[in-house]
């Protein structure tokens, strides 16, 4: 599988199901997120964290959504710590938990 980059890859919209084309494991563990309410927070989040205008606003809706399409608090965590986001935050803040706890608290709840 070369070029292949793990929940930055695939985008769903809505309800919609993972593809079929993604690993099994993956498929297991994501959920469908709204992508538009990802949208509209994303200058909200940009702000609260000091995000630059150097992560451009594909970059941080690509990572909000990876981290958005996990199921629990503690696989969001995880991919937040290694998304393309954690680790423009690990660079360029001097609080890399406090950041993570900010994201995490301004990303709607995961569906059920």
């Amino acid at each position: 599988m070369p070029n292949y980059i793990p929940r930055l890859a695939r985008f769903s919209a809505g309800k919609k199901a993972p593809t079929e084309s993604a690993p099994p494991d993956m498929r297991a563990c994501e959920r469908a997120v709204n992508i538009d309410r990802l949208a509209r927070l994303a200058p909200r989040i940009r702000r609260s964290l000091s995000i630059s205008r150097q992560f451009s606003d594909d970059a941080l809706l690509a990572s909000l959504v990876a981290i958005a399409r996990h199921p629990s608090h503690e696989t969001r965590w995880h991919a937040a710590e290694t998304s393309t986001l954690g680790q423009y935050l690990a660079s360029n803040s001097k609080d890399m938990h406090r950041s993570l706890v900010a994201l995490l608290s301004l990303l709607p709840q995961p569906s059920p």
